[in-house]
């Protein structure tokens, strides 16, 4: 019986953190079970972001660059632990946030140079589509749930973008504040909020009416935003003010502010949420590692240390 239950418990999916570690030049993976890392592998010049595929197999860090811009992707076994390819996109440049498609070999996304989500096939490592986003500097992606349609939020100037990957209809975008960074799509995908890092505040844009129609002010830069899959809590990160910010979706009305100010300053970036909507991560970029947040009482359970400057990080069950 003994046997029995072990080999289930091997064979079970292992909740799992997938970790960028943006100045290390490195990603790591952490097993949420054993509250350890993994492995740390090498992975192009100063990665950004990171996606996983659904079914657990595959992660790809964007190899953004720093001042020389990149243009790589690192594929990621997520079975063996290993480093399965890198896949060039030149001339394409700054790859930078991407979503796997249901097929989970499919990747779209952004490049910031080409104004364009790609779509590359991560087996064969070649770009089989390419839809315009319209704007400058299409940073920050989020994909609907039938994977046909993304939005981007456009640093260069201030705008969403929605675009379909099928190429059915034609690329539209909407004015919303100055340099739009962040982005997130509600649990609904009626809604998308942007960040503002010139304001300091989150625009609210209704997709099906495609307009702007609320803001909300924040302590400082929003970062990134997300929602938990439940739809009861928004997260918004502040690098700039250390603070982790919580709101309601429905009455986008705040539901509290947790300080994870440090000194030197700990600078919360990246963030993902568990699959029941109680548990949300995100990267301490100023002090190399990851805090877990129970969304209930908006408190830390545990921290994880990782490599140099942490930034994108995805949660997958392996």
């Amino acid at each position: 019986m003994l046997t029995l239950l072990a080999l289930a418990l091997s064979l079970a999916p292992r909740p799992t953190l997938v970790v960028v570690n943006q100045s290390g030049s490195t990603v790591s993976v952490i097993d949420l079970t054993e509250g350890k890392t993994l492995v740390t592998l090498p992975t192009g010049h100063f990665p950004h972001e990171v996606a996983v595929s659904a079914d657990g197999r595959w992660a790809v860090v964007t190899d953004y660059g720093d001042r020389t811009p990149g243009s790589t992707l690192t594929v990621v076994d997520l079975k063996s632990l290993t480093v399965a390819k890198t896949i060039d996109l030149a001339p394409r440049m700054r790859p930078h946030s991407g979503f796997f498609l249901k097929d989970n070999h499919t990747l779209a996304v952004t490049s910031e140079t080409s104004g364009a989500i790609l779509l590359v096939d991560i087996a064969t490592g070649k770009v089989t589509g390419e839809a315009p986003t319209a704007q400058k500097v299409s940073h920050m992606m989020a994909l609907n749930a039938d994977g046909r349609h993304a939005y981007t939020a456009n640093i260069g100037e201030g705008s969403v973008s929605q675009i379909d990957l099928t190429g059915k209809e034609p690329t539209k975008f909407l004015p919303v504040s100055i340099k739009t960074e962040g982005l997130g799509l509600n649990s609904t995908g009626t809604q998308t909020w942007l960040g503002s890092n010139e304001t300091g505040k989150v625009y609210v844009v209704d997709l099906p009416g495609w307009k702007l129609i609320d803001s909300m002010q924040t302590g400082g830069m929003p970062y990134r935003i997300g929602f938990n899959p439940g739809g009861t809590v928004a997260v918004v990160t502040n690098p700039t003010s250390d603070e982790i910010r919580f709101f309601d979706p429905s009455t986008r009305q705040p539901l509290g502010v947790l300080s994870v100010k440090g000194d030197p300053s700990t600078q919360p970036e990246g963030l993902t949420m568990s699959p029941d909507g109680k548990t949300a991560w995100v990267t301490l970029n100023g002090s190399n590692e990851v805090v877990e947040i129970d969304l209930a009482s908006r408190a830390i359970r545990r921290r994880f240390p990782v490599g140099a400057g942490p930034d994108g990080i995805a949660y997958v069950e392996r």
